[in-house]
């Protein structure tokens, strides 16, 4: 839970840490060569709570390889990206002993 509504800019690195994490991910199984197209879209909503959307769709240029799996990884790598970067903005309330 956020302690404090994130500025615009906040949430502007919020969104790109969580893009870059996607794409690192997934270029990290898949030579940029193989891909034929790559789309990441993060939307944050809200500032309080902030919601965030993430949707990560990638197409091969060749081959029958199944991207399901590979895009859920990288659509986590972007969510716990997002979450580090908002701990490391100081905006997450502290966990109570």
């Amino acid at each position: 839970m956020l302690k404090k509504a994130p500025t615009t800019v906040q949430i502007e690195e919020i969104c790109n840490a969580a893009e870059e994490a996607a794409r690192n991910s997934l270029l990290g199984h898949v030579p940029v060569k193989r891909l034929e197209d790559l789309n990441i879209m993060v939307e944050a909503l809200g500032s309080k709570p902030l919601n965030l959307s993430v949707e990560v769709s990638a197409n091969l240029t060749a081959g029958d390889d199944d991207m399901k799996d590979l895009v859920k990884l990288a659509t986590d790598a972007a969510f716990k990206a997002a979450e580090e970067k908002v701990r490391e903005l100081g905006l997450c309330k502290k966990p109570k002993n």
